[in-house]
């Protein structure tokens, strides 16, 4: 439904309906196990309408589709007492009536509003940057598992508060389980759902997303490398991965229609066997390749300003190519060609 005329600017309007919540019985980031429920993109959120029209795109079953853009949300959980509830922003908790408790989660200038229940057991660190990190997991869930992602989050949610700029939501839940297998992880605005991976942590990927996509924006159904290929690139620069061959490490192209700048359209019509390899793998090689071209420090800058930017907006490709352009006199247009960034 549309307004009868559009909103002035600073001006208010309320929009309110009834909503009933079913959760599936599924291991997902919307679903149940067991006692544990997992509720992610559960909130209804306003389209976004631009220069291309609205915005309703599909989920494809893989990657993300969302394009939102930061707001403010106050959500109050009334839940039984016995049910820890983990949830996007800082929450605050008073007693009900009797054996109830209720939370109020207040976040500032985020895309979405994601939480959890169920019988967690729970850790709560300050970092030495200042952020708090309330981690929760499940009974099931390995004790290794859980200290190897709050190591892990620990170090790079300060290393990226100081690479891209600091942190802003104050604290970050870590929600772990390891039945997320078939699932994997994923990141919501100041929380991030992970599976407690035997061979390794992914707290660094989707901790590197609150600023790809949580901070900067973008619309990941038209680029999703926007937010994934800078995601594994910082994941990649924490650990200090060695790059330097990434290129060749990665192969050719897997045809000759890839490219950086591709949809998730593009990967859902026949091409699904693609989006790992280019989004992730070509992607992060052509940040790192990018760095080396420009140089460490002069990387680090065009990074810091992009982000500074479209702090709490929105990107496109075309402004980070800008941003990367104005850091040298070297003609990049070879070097975005070569890499298929359109």
């Amino acid at each position: 439904m549309d307004l009868p005329a559009p909103l002035p600017y600073g001006a208010r309007a309320s929009v309110s309906f009834a909503l009933s919540i079913a959760v599936p019985d599924r291991v997902h980031r919307f679903g149940r196990d067991g006692a544990y429920r997992f509720l992610g993109n559960a909130l209804p959120l306003l389209s976004v309408r631009d220069g291309r029209g609205r915005h309703l795109d599909p989920d494809v079953g893989f990657g993300e589709s969302f394009y939102t853009l930061a707001g403010d949300f106050r959500v109050v959980l009334d839940h039984p007492s016995g049910l820890v509830v983990p949830a996007t922003g800082t929450t605050t908790r008073r007693p009900g009536a009797p054996g109830r408790t209720v939370s109020t989660s207040v976040a500032h200038g985020v895309r979405d509003f994601a939480w959890a229940a169920g019988p967690f057991r729970t850790r709560t660190v300050t970092t030495p940057g200042g952020v708090r990190l309330n981690a929760y997991w499940t009974a099931t869930t390995s004790p290794r598992g859980v200290a190897v992602d709050l190591k892990d989050a620990v170090g790079s949610v300060d290393a990226f508060g100081k690479r891209f700029g600091r942190y802003p939501y104050g604290e970050l839940d870590l929600v772990m389980s390891d039945h997320l297998d078939d699932f994997g992880s994923m990141e919501f605005p100041g929380l991030v759902l992970l599976w407690t991976e035997p061979e390794g942590s992914a707290a660094v990927h989707e901790i590197a997303h609150q600023w790809f996509y949580g901070i900067v924006g973008n619309d990941q159904f038209s680029s999703p490398w926007l937010d994934e290929s800078f995601a594994q690139y910082a994941n990649q620069t924490y650990y200090r991965e060695p790059t330097a061959d990434c290129r060749r490490e990665q192969g050719e192209w897997p045809s000759a229609t890839a490219a950086l700048t591709r949809s998730l359209g593009y990967y859902a019509d026949g091409h699904r066997h693609e989006y790992v390899q280019v989004v992730y793998g070509r992607g992060a090689c052509a940040l790192h390749d990018l760095e080396r071209v420009l140089g460490g420090r002069a990387m680090a800058a065009v990074l810091r300003g992009y982000v500074r930017d479209h702090w709490l907006g929105v990107a496109t490709t075309a402004d980070f190519k800008r941003a990367a352009q104005a850091a040298t006199a070297k003609d990049l247009g070879p070097f975005w060609a070569e890499h298929r960034i359109g």
